[in-house]
């Protein structure tokens, strides 16, 4: 128990640290904005952004470490309480401590599943392997052949900020939290309309999607970027409900914009479709004949949004060449990518999902809502098929609506843009707080409309609400299930379970290979654990290791690659066949025991480790 309430203690500590910087900005230069009912949100949203960029300059400058980080933390409290002070408290908006209880109670099984210490395949390859390799290195440190460190990764970085309070369990906690977060950006935007009740409503439409709730339980980062999402697309409502828009609104757009491309590379398309449904009073602006206030509201949402997107960009300009490695390999080249490579992930990329097709295309709503699955030709994950029902019926009850015309324009747009590259059902997580508002908010007011009596109004809201709940509930239970399950190890010793998270093979290369040993990964990328440097794939449809290896004509050739990248042994896992192509050199120098000498073999043969002579 007493390791439960210190989890549970530092991930509150963690969320307020997250919040301090905000309240400063909030109160110091946001007080005249029209952000009544969305003020904590608003905190929320600038001080994540504050932490994204401070810990970029720690990284960046090799500060990552614990004494700089409390000094920044000390800095946004000491900040907080200037404003509080000399600005003034906040003006009538209460934080609903009911809500964000009933969400931490709704997310608390798969926070407090963080604590067995299991880690995803995809947190062992680079969610969470790459902060805990910069808390080593006290900053960025050049990892070969990922293009994952390459690429933009903020939330990573907060995972660092967690890693470095406590622990990776509390890294997976923070990624259930932004997650109960984008559920109250739904809610504030509610409430913020006078519809409370909406808010309470859309929080279990939001949770009745499997893909959802297994991301609660994960150190992905697609809930992080759904809070941003949702976030913004309210504050564009909120900025376009006035003439002249609200800049204050529209600048926490561009915000949270800048954090979506801070995040993921492709959150540049999720910024455009923040931005969608202020594109019609761009234009009409312009037809009225006033360019400059166009410019203005342009600059407004594009200023924060390149602030927090183009570090990245330029981080991966200087060290590649290419701002958006590899996507531009044939205009500017870049390190361990080549056409081929680039091809192969084109591919594949485009082979996830049923087809592409116009008629594919055409079906392509009522297959991901349908059809889903956990293979990639399914969408690798499932929706709720009650969005068949109420997307339609948000679009016809509420369309009058300002906030439901931005969320379902702003969905729209997004998932336009997904169907267009990868389809893969993860990363239609931003839609699901956006679409239950929309559809929550929507019934909410074809009730007043439609209901002749405040009785019968007040009846079918609540029997609105216990639909929802029921619904959520029984959609959630298997994924409920397996997260209580693993409360009865909580009683074991927390050492002993981090050990059992542990791959056999990463234990005995803990003890048994020299510190300066570099591993060459054969068939897995998880380095999680593995406690030296490594050379793996990023991709394995996409290999860039069998590109790289491909032209070799002989063992010694292979080995004389392999020692030009300092390699020392090489891990091979078998356990699961990806198809990749190795070239025979290169399984001819494993087999050949004078040039690589077996030195740990699993109980099942498939996973070996060699060193190299």
């Amino acid at each position: 128990m007493h390791e439960v309430l210190a989890h549970a203690a530092a991930l509150g500590c963690l969320v307020a640290a997250l919040a301090l910087p905000g309240y400063a900005l909030e109160r110091a230069a946001l007080r005249d904005a029209d952000l009544d009912g969305l003020r904590v949100l608003a905190r929320l949203v600038l001080g994540s952004a504050c932490w994204m960029l401070a810990l970029f300059a720690l990284a960046v400058t090799g500060a990552l470490r614990p004494l700089p980080v409390a000094a920044i933390a000390l800095g946004f409290a000491l900040a907080a309480a200037w404003a509080r002070r000399r600005v003034g408290g906040s003006r009538g908006e209460p934080l609903d401590a009911s809500f964000l209880a009933a969400a931490a109670i709704a997310t608390a099984p798969f926070w407090l599943a963080a604590l067995a210490y299991r880690v995803g395949g995809d947190a062992a390859t680079y969610h969470l392997s790459l902060p805990k390799r910069y808390l080593a290195a006290g900053g960025f440190t050049p990892i070969p052949i990922s293009v994952y460190a390459i690429w933009p990764h903020a939330t990573e970085l907060l995972f660092a900020l967690a890693m470095l309070l406590r622990d990776y369990a509390l890294a997976v906690a923070l990624h259930t939290a932004f997650g109960a977060l984008s559920l109250y950006a739904a809610f504030a935007a509610c409430r913020a309309e006078g519809r409370p009740v909406a808010g309470w409503i859309a929080a279990p439409l939001a949770l009745a999607n499997p893909v959802f709730l297994f991301e609660l339980g994960v150190a992905y980062v697609d809930l992080a970027y759904a809070f941003f999402f949702t976030a913004g697309v309210v504050f564009v409502a909120r900025a376009l409900r006035s003439r002249p828009a609200d800049t204050g609104a529209l600048a926490l757009a561009g915000v949270c914009g800048g954090a979506l491309a801070g995040i993921k590379l492709n959150g540049i398309l999720g910024a455009a479709a923040i931005a969608a449904p202020a594109v019609p009073r761009a234009i009409a602006l312009a037809r009225a004949g006033e360019p400059r206030r166009t410019g203005a509201l342009a600059l407004c949402f594009a200023a924060p949004a390149a602030a927090l997107a183009l570090p990245w960009l330029v981080r991966s300009a200087a060290l590649t060449g290419d701002p958006v490695h590899p996507f531009l390999f044939g205009v500017f080249g870049g390190p361990d990518w080549s056409d081929a490579v680039g091809s192969q992930f084109a591919r594949w990329q485009r082979s996830i999902g049923m087809g592409r097709a116009p008629l594919d295309y055409a079906l392509l709503p009522l297959r991901v809502l349908l059809r889903g699955g956990p293979d990639y030709a399914h969408f690798g994950g499932r929706l709720g098929a009650h969005w068949l029902l109420l997307v339609p019926l948000a679009g016809g009850l509420g369309w009058r609506e300002p906030l439901v015309r931005a969320a379902l324009g702003a969905s729209a747009v997004y998932f336009a843009a997904w169907s267009l590259g990868s389809q893969q059902m993860r990363f239609l997580i931003p839609l699901l707080p956006v679409l239950a508002l929309a559809c929550a908010f929507a019934l909410d007011a074809a009730i007043d409309r439609f209901a002749s009596s405040a009785a019968a109004r007040r009846g079918l809201r609540l029997a609105l609400a216990g639909v929802a709940v029921s619904f959520a509930a029984w959609s959630a239970r298997p994924h409920y299930a397996q997260a209580l399950g693993v409360l009865p190890t909580l009683h074991s010793d927390a050492t002993a379970r981090r050990a059992a998270a542990v791959d056999p093979v990463f234990r005995w290369i803990d003890a048994e290979l020299p510190r300066d040993a570099r591993v060459l990964m054969l068939d897995t990328n998880e380095t999680f654990f593995l406690e030296r440097d490594a050379l793996a794939d990023s991709f394995f449809e996409a290999s860039q290791l069998a590109d790289w290896l491909r032209d070799a004509r002989s063992p010694d050739e292979v080995r004389a690659r392999l020692a030009a990248r300092g390699v020392t042994h090489v891990l091979r896992d078998r356990r699961r066949d990806w198809g990749i192509a190795w070239p025979p050199a290169l399984q001819a120098l494993l087999a050949d025991g004078s040039r690589a000498m077996p030195r740990y073999r699993s109980p099942d043969g498939q996973v070996e480790v060699f060193e190299l002579r």
